[in-house]
């Protein structure tokens, strides 16, 4: 897996610990700065914007992929919040 997308995960890992309530601006904020570096990483001007969508689809892959090993806890409802915030931005 990208190191990226394990980066990201983290991120948005670590704000299970804070305020509910800035949780989704704190996934959109991640979200944004991992969308910005695969669309710099793009050589190809016309491709930016389909690099940032894949780094988006990565990112909901790797939180749907990581509910499982929290099942029953609270990190997995922290997970489908954050689940809940990338797809309402989509």
């Amino acid at each position: 897996m990208d190191e990226r997308i394990e980066a990201f995960l983290n991120d948005v890992l670590a704000l299970e610990r804070e305020d509910p309530s800035v949780i989704p601006e704190g996934v959109r904020f991640h979200l944004a700065v991992y969308e910005k570096q695969f669309r710099d990483a793009e050589t190809n001007k016309r491709m930016k914007d389909t690099a940032a969508q894949v780094c988006r689809r990565l990112c909901r892959t790797r939180v749907v992929k990581e509910m499982p090993r929290h099942k029953g806890t609270s990190t997995a409802e922290h997970l489908m919040l954050v689940l809940s915030v990338i797809d309402e931005d989509e």
